[in-house]
């Protein structure tokens, strides 16, 4: 389960495919053999509403064309009832072939483990946008002669594998005297047919292997350049994301304030009026009765370091001074001290301090996901662990783990979508599993490559 933006793939390049293995290669064979059957399915849906389409759009043209002497006479705008007529027109192919398009990407997925991202997205107004609706029909028109070249490929290797098993049986019925094999070289006994079979297999089957992979990871490619948004999309998808989240932790950053100012009128403005008051009473009793003053000043006292505790917790919630002066692994050990749950802390960071933003956000994480495990879970034991991961992409990671009964879900306004707006204001993202009945882990990956701060060392 995913919290804030997700990190897709590019589809600009063929991914995470599943795996080199035979059967990755088995589901990649059927993937490439059950393109023909589709590409032709696809070619008998849409090529009749796609001809119906165009000879309609040609008359609704011309009769829209006929119409402009009217139009001006009457002051309308000819190109709106246009561009209407022909988007109804084609609409039945759009639906259609995003129903298709869909499909395809779920195929991809399961049967190549290539997840190719859908580039609809939802506007503010909830309404579906895809400005390129042309890729989904062109898609699923070129998958027939797509289907073709994969079929007979993936056909010409079976041929050629069978008949190498098959060699000893089937060569001396075609070449009864023996088969030419090289100038005067020829196959003339049972032996030097299966030499023959034996060299030849495992490099036909290395090929078949070989071409089967190839031709998926290209069809794979094929499927994110039309199937899957294009990279000034994915930004414009991701400019929206973060405008959201920044709106968010805007949000959360005006509700911290209200609570704090909550916090100092009913509880530290309240006793230091108390207190006030008390050391009044002190002062007034101080001549007369001395010893009642001296109690009075004793409960003051008291009240003083109730006051100053409360402060503390307070400005430790804002941020912690332990952390801008000893860093994040002193910051977590705090932590970790202070909870009522047995928590391991391993820290695996070099020399240098991180930028001020993943730091505080990195330790926040932190302490909620030891607080939720502490009030929610029923833990025995948790553990942090913190690490710096150098590529593909620079990136802290922060991994909270406890072994209580699971089921945390992030849900609107609570402590874990919190933390995934804060993430998404640094471009990170919150990941959470948390299956009934435990353990949970809560991962937090906030990248570093462009934080707007420089990385420097510790004092």
């Amino acid at each position: 389960m995913a919290a804030g933006p997700d990190t897709e793939p590019d589809p600009g390049s063929v991914g995470p495919l599943r795996p080199l293995s035979f059967s990755g290669a088995i589901a990649a064979t059927g993937f490439l053999l059950a393109s023909l059957p589709l590409g032709l399915f696809w070619v008998a849906v849409l090529v009749p509403p796609i001809l119906l389409g165009v000879l309609l759009a040609v008359v609704w043209t011309l009769l829209v064309s006929l119409s402009l002497p009217l139009s001006r006479w009457t002051g309308t705008q000819p190109r709106p009832a246009l561009v209407r007529g022909l988007a109804l027109l084609f609409s039945p192919v759009a639906s259609l072939s995003r129903r298709g398009a869909h499909a395809e990407r779920r195929r991809a997925a399961r049967s190549l483990g290539y997840p190719v991202p859908t580039p609809y997205r939802r506007t503010s107004q909830g309404t579906m946008l895809y400005p390129a609706t042309w890729r989904d029909p062109a898609y699923l028109l070129l998958l027939l002669p797509v289907g073709v070249l994969e079929f007979a490929a993936v056909a010409a290797a079976f041929v050629c594998v069978v008949g190498t098993l098959t060699l000893p049986a089937w060569l001396f019925v075609a070449f009864p005297e023996g088969a030419p094999l090289w100038q005067d070289v020829r196959i003339d006994t049972l032996s030097e047919a299966l030499v023959v079979a034996v060299v030849a297999l495992p490099i036909l089957a290395i090929v078949a292997y070989l071409l089967s992979i190839g031709m998926s990871r290209a069809h794979a490619a094929l499927a994110a350049t039309l199937l899957g948004p294009t990279r000034r999309e994915r930004l414009a998808e991701r400019v929206e994301a973060l405008t959201e989240s920044r709106s968010r932790a805007m949000e959360a950053a005006i509700a911290e304030r209200r609570r704090i100012e909550r916090d100092l009128h009913d509880g530290a403005q309240q006793r230091l009026v108390s207190l006030g008051m008390g050391l009044g009473m002190a002062k007034e009793k101080l001549a007369e009765d001395p010893e009642a003053a001296r109690e009075l000043v004793e409960e003051a006292h008291a009240e003083v370091k109730r006051v100053l505790a409360e402060m503390r917790d307070l400005v430790r919630g804002i941020h912690p001074a332990i952390l801008t002066d000893r860093g994040l692994d002193a910051a977590l050990s705090a932590i970790c001290d202070r909870s009522p749950v047995p928590v391991s802390v391993d820290v695996r960071l070099d020399d240098e301090r991180l930028p001020e933003a993943v730091e505080t956000t990195a330790y926040f994480v932190a302490m909620e996901a030891l607080s939720n495990a502490a009030k929610h879970s029923g833990s025995s034991a948790a553990g942090v662990t913190v690490w710096r991961e150098a590529g593909p992409e620079d990136r802290l990671v922060v991994e909270v783990t406890d072994d209580g009964a699971g089921g945390a879900v992030p849900v609107a306004n609570g402590g874990l979508s919190g933390l995934a707006d804060r993430l998404a204001a640094l471009d990170g993202r919150l990941l959470v599993q948390s299956p009934p009945g435990g353990p949970t882990l809560v991962r937090a990956e906030i990248p570093l490559g462009d934080g707007g701060e420089e990385v420097h060392r510790k004092p």
